[in-house]
């Protein structure tokens, strides 16, 4: 049955209330990752080397809870541009591999093969391999079958790659990386054996150093670089395919303009702050650090943006009378 008629108040009120809980939950759920990571930390006094360590701790539950829910949050968003619902699509896709991919499943599944055990009710190697395969590939599908559904039924993102040149490179770009990144992960996922499965990623051959990104680590690295994206799709908005009005932006869009444009800047400094951070406070925790930083900095922009959109439209001011 479709809808004929105009929506109601109410139904207008359950829309906006709705889509302004979705957008406080991307704030909230990450800022509970947050506390309850460094309490952990506090409370134990020891620091894992990144957040994605205390997969194997007590954090687990939290860790992978609040990543599942921020990549069905980050895909269900439809964002107030195409470009940046497009973008935190793609974030939702990386959001889902790096919660239900173990930054140490090397050692896990070592762990697993010498014990056979992983729980008391007992989990075998093979058991834990199928279950990966299971979740991932169910994730897979899904966001393929949301892709075609989008696809389908909305002009926006069809819409985007038409946009212009620079748009279109971006559209690629980032759909080639997703689709290659997937293949891998079901390649290495599928191909290999069941006791051979490690989703080793990537090793990168650098000058004097073997550095290997696994999947986790890749789905990381992606999932951190959206949010770059989508913080600068607000600070530079003619650039990503949302023009202004012609009398260009008035004197608080200017500001909140500058505002993102420091958050960009601070989240591409992420690197050194967190290098300055961890050899003042804890050397060899750099990855920790980065990733609050970045994290934190993500929330920053989301809970302004969030404000600026819930916020009242500006009444008009009556017109002086005239003598």
């Amino acid at each position: 049955m479709t809808r004929t008629g105009p929506r109601t108040d109410d139904e207008r009120d359950v829309l906006r209330e709705t889509y302004g809980s979705l957008r406080w939950l991307l704030v909230l759920l990450p800022a509970v990752l947050f506390v309850v990571s460094v309490l952990t930390a506090l409370t134990s006094r020891e620091l894992e080397t990144s957040i994605s360590a205390y997969y194997g701790g007590p954090v687990r539950d939290v860790f992978v809870g609040v990543l599942v829910a921020v990549a069905a949050c980050l895909v269900a968003y439809q964002g107030s541009t195409t470009f940046e619902d497009y973008n935190l699509n793609g974030a939702g896709s990386y959001a889902a591999f790096v919660a239900l991919v173990p930054a140490g499943l090397d050692e896990i599944l070592a762990d697993l093969r010498r014990s056979a055990l992983l729980t008391p009710q007992g989990v075998t190697p093979a058991e834990y391999v199928w279950s990966l395969r299971f979740g991932l590939t169910s994730v897979v599908a899904l966001s393929a079958m949301l892709l075609a559904r989008e696809l389908r039924r909305s002009h926006r993102v069809r819409a985007l790659a038409r946009e212009d040149r620079t748009t279109g490179l971006f559209i690629l770009l980032t759909s080639g990386t997703l689709v290659a990144f997937l293949t891998l992960a079901m390649w290495q996922l599928w191909v290999p054996p069941v006791d051979e499965v490690r989703l080793e990623g990537l090793a990168l051959g650098l000058p004097g150093a073997d550095l290997r990104l696994s999947i986790h680590h890749l789905a990381a690295i992606f999932l951190i670089s959206a949010l770059a994206v989508a913080v600068w799709s607000h600070a530079w908005p003619h650039r990503a395919t949302r023009t202004g009005s012609e009398a260009g932006p008035g004197y608080d869009e200017l500001v909140r303009r500058r505002g993102y444009q420091l958050i960009f800047f601070l989240m591409l400094a992420g690197p050194l702050v967190a290098a300055a951070a961890a050899q003042a406070f804890a050397p060899g925790h750099l990855v920790i650090f980065l990733e609050w930083w970045e994290i934190g900095l993500f929330c920053v922009f989301w809970v302004l943006e969030t404000r600026r959109l819930s916020a009242p439209p500006p009444t008009a001011q009556p017109a002086m009378p005239v003598r």
